[in-house]
């Protein structure tokens, strides 16, 4: 698994940063504690506490749950349903964070009680809460139909910010199904109802999931995606979260790792000011593998050792701590020591396991409370009697289906990750081996031209000097003898030059080509045919070393094993991406025989991968051989870095 994979660790956790948060700022206790003797005092402390209970969900929820249960005690207090809807309400968004079987029971009584009332303004809220739990437990085909209510009821009221809400809560649930098309119509009909009302709070929300890896693959529009969505946030007050999740994802696009550096300090700084734990952790994970991206292993460390880890520790967050735990293990490989990273990839598994537990834990109890609700439904509707049989039978049946459900996804979930795991690290090993390989491949070129020019050099001029010592009868054999002297120490300097990858970057790249094949010419005495453009747009430098050696390769396999052929090598850019085709009417060979055992083939293969490039390779006996290598040139098809 590379870096950018690695990182998507953390890019799921940034799919919480759209559950909602009200506009109005926390509250002290002290401002809705006094009781007073008039029922408008009273319900005007029920407004206010709502406001709180909202801003406080997820930044301090223990302060949320006390405010919901005071505002309870003032609904008993006026003993009228529209009160007790409202403060019932408030325990099912004060627990939806924590307890979601408790926020399910209260929610539920809510929604009757409003219904009771027939309060729109009141169901709106309540429903959408319930698609939220619904979600929660999976159950998406009940998640829609609620927000399906929620937004037709929404529209009756003319409640603009509730529409775009519940669009974006669909356009979640349609990512999380994979519906991408579905998910992409559902974030523009709520950024569509946010601009034309204005919901900057909304429009900020609906920008930042179109700016999602699934709907813009383009880094750089993605980033002004996500500033202008960062530019509405933070003209309302309240959504520190989303702006830091949208800093994270912004840090997540830049290949810089500085540039990705500073988004991700800058979700930290929020994090901490708003006392945002999730979001410093997977800004903390992110910025591990910056760090790493710039060899600075001390930060690396530092910043799970220091920071992510003492912090997860503290919150007892087993998910993040297993995630931790796995780039803790990264960070030691890096260190070339793999046994404490084995130790690290064994505590990362122990605390997966107890994630695992904790949610399984979780979802069995908001499926027992839905279940159970739904079970006193139906005694309501039919004879007691019957429907206790029922109900007796179906909870059994129920159980068993629960926890053979969970026994599944629970393995199902363990395969995947280690399958995952185990694929993405054997992918690392081949590339660093690759990289490896190349990298001594190029120091031992650079070393051996080294010795070539400073030995032939010195060998040259002593040549020179005898000959330019010893009589000749004829003068001109003695010039025509020098000529060649020289030329033959002109074209050992450039194949010296050539060979040495510092030197390689001095050429322009239709020069270092060109030169190849006029030498390959001179010293194999081979027919090479290169058509090649006169001008080249600039071409990074990575790109063109691997391009050369390449050709390289592909020369001197020609001279080893097709020495009389007729070598033709055509060379051109087309949108973005430069193609290599070489032909040669050489003897031929059988591929999948010669691959294995050519050290020459297999490192154009290799090079080829290394910069995100194809490479098909044609031949039979008697028919000569053929290669079309297609090299991306573009920001996004940089050399993979590992």
């Amino acid at each position: 698994m590379d870096i950018k994979v690695k990182r998507r660790k953390s890019f799921i956790l940034c799919l919480m940063m759209f559950f909602y948060l009200l506009y109005s700022p926390v509250y002290p206790l002290e401002i809705v504690t006094v009781k007073t003797q008039h029922g408008r005092s009273l319900k005007d402390s029920l407004r206010i506490l709502d406001s709180a209970v909202n801003a406080n969900k997820i930044l301090n929820n223990q302060l949320s749950v006390k405010l919901a249960k005071r505002a309870l005690e003032i609904a008993y207090t006026l003993k009228t349903d529209s009160a007790m809807a409202e403060a019932y309400k408030m325990m099912g968004i004060a627990y939806s964070p924590t307890e979601k079987d408790s926020s399910y029971f209260y929610s539920a009584t809510a929604l009757k009680i409003a219904s009771k009332v027939h309060s729109v303004e009141l169901r709106i809220p309540i429903i959408y809460n319930l698609a939220m739990l619904s979600d929660a437990a999976y159950n998406y085909k009940e998640a829609i139909l609620l927000l399906d209510s929620s937004i037709r009821l929404a529209t009756s009221v003319n409640d603009y910010s509730g529409i775009s809400r519940a669009y974006n809560a669909l356009g979640n649930i349609n990512t999380d199904i994979h519906n991408y098309e579905g998910a992409r119509q559902m974030y523009e009909s709520a950024l569509r109802v946010a601009r034309k009302n204005t919901l900057y709070q909304q429009m900020g929300v609906a920008l930042a999931n179109l700016a999602k890896e699934e709907f813009e693959k383009d880094n750089i529009k993605s980033v002004l995606l996500q500033k202008e969505a960062l530019g509405y946030l933070q003209k309302v007050k309240g959504t520190e979260e989303e702006m830091a999740y949208l800093f994270i994802n912004m840090g997540n696009r830049f290949s810089n790792p500085d540039s990705a550096l500073f988004y991700y300090k800058a979700a930290v700084d929020l994090g901490v000011n708003a006392n945002l734990t999730k979001v410093m952790l997977g800004a903390y994970n992110n910025m591990t593998y910056s760090y790493l991206d710039k060899k600075d292993l001390a930060m690396a460390e530092s910043c799970l050792k220091d920071h992510a880890i003492p912090l997860a520790l503290k919150e007892a967050d087993h998910d993040w701590l297993s995630s931790l735990y796995d780039t803790y293990a990264d960070v030691y490989i890096a260190k070339n020591d793999p046994r404490s990273g084995l130790e690290m990839q064994k505590k990362a598994l122990k605390e997966r396991v107890k994630d695992y537990k904790q949610k399984a834990s979780d979802q069995l109890r908001l499926l027992s409370a839905l279940l159970d609700l739904k079970n006193k439904e139906l005694i309501i509707q039919n004879e007691e009697k019957e429907l206790l049989v029922q109900r007796s039978r179906l909870q059994r049946l129920e159980f068993w289906l629960v926890i053979a459900f969970f026994l599944v996804i629970l393995s199902v979930f363990i395969t995947l990750i280690l399958q995952q795991r185990s694929r993405a690290k054997l992918q690392r090993e081949q590339i660093n081996s690759a990289r490896r390989i190349i990298e001594m491949e190029e120091n031992e070129k650079g070393r051996t031209a080294r010795e070539l020019h400073d030995l032939t050099g010195q060998l040259m001029m002593g040549i020179a000097g005898t000959v330019e010592e010893i009589e000749f009868p004829e003068k001109e054999i003695k010039s025509q003898i020098q000529a060649k002297i020289q030329e033959l120490g002109a074209g050992i300097r450039r194949i010296s030059h050539r060979m040495n990858r510092a030197m390689i970057e001095y050429f322009t790249f239709n020069e270092l080509i060109s030169g190849l094949c006029i030498d390959f010419n001179k010293l194999s005495g081979m027919s090479v045919q290169l058509d090649i453009p006169v001008e080249f747009t600039d071409l990074p430098n990575e790109l063109v070393v691997h391009f050369y050696r390449i050709t390289q390769e592909l020369l001197t396999n020609a001279g080893k094993y097709a020495p009389k052929s007729q070598v033709v090598i055509a060379i051109k850019m087309e949108k973005d991406k430069l193609y290599l085709h070489y032909s040669d009417t050489g003897p031929g060979f059988l591929p999948g025989e010669k691959e294995k055992a050519s050290m020459g083939i297999r490192n154009i293969f290799e090079r080829t991968k290394l910069i995100n490039g194809q490479a098909k390779l044609n031949s039979a006996p008697g028919k000569g051989t053929t290669w079309e290598i297609i090299f991306p040139v573009g920001p996004k098809n940089s050399v993979k870095n590992t």
